[in-house]
């Protein structure tokens, strides 16, 4: 059996160690040792540095899963938020709001009435006026119109509120998440 004479990484004192042997204690200061060989070299490491040098590798490595976690969480977040965005006339994206809902659709509702109002009072002029047969009829389709209108503003309201609140119901749940896992990465951080 081949013997390979080592100092002890801790006291310095001599060692003499069988060539395949992996670990040793060391008889002086009873430190526990791990042999090391790079090439014909062989040293010896306190196997407590190295447990505390593990400790620290998978503490950067959670942490690291951490902040990609984030990262992928806030990736996910922009894909979703964009899920949420309306387009204007003119190709513009905003979040919704239910104040714009409420204004949007209230101007559509406002038009549909005015328009009802209006096409009525010209349908109830045609007809006193004695217009006949199918002009009777076509002037009364037109206050439907502003009915129309009446109902798409309100749909658009009803709609875009609800569109709104799924927006801010998944943005509630996306800072909250955020904040747990940046929380845990600041603890992971003082760990460190």
């Amino acid at each position: 059996m081949k013997v390979i004479p080592l100092n002890c990484n801790h006291c310095s004192a001599p060692l003499e160690v069988a060539a395949k042997a992996k670990f040793v204690t060391c008889g002086f200061c009873k430190t526990r040792l791990s042999i090391q060989q790079t090439g014909s070299t062989y040293s010896t490491e306190v196997l407590e540095d190295l447990k505390e040098a593990t400790e620290q590798i998978a503490r950067d490595v959670e942490a690291i899963k951490h902040s990609t976690t984030i990262e992928r969480l806030d990736r996910q977040w922009e894909r979703d938020r964009m899920s949420h965005m309306v387009t204007n006339k003119h190709g513009q994206h905003s979040l919704p709001t239910k104040g714009g809902a409420m204004v949007v659709g209230g101007m559509v509702v406002g038009f549909g009435i005015l328009w009802t109002v209006i096409a009525t009072g010209i349908s109830t002029a045609a007809s006193s006026m004695g217009a006949p047969g199918v002009f009777r009829i076509i002037p009364m389709v037109f206050p439907l119109f502003g009915v129309l209108f009446v109902g798409f503003g309100i749909f658009n309201i009803v709609s875009m509120v609800k569109k709104s609140e799924a927006y801010e119901s998944r943005h509630r749940d996306y800072m909250q998440k955020r904040r747990e896992l940046v929380s845990k990465q600041r603890q992971l951080d003082d760990d460190s």
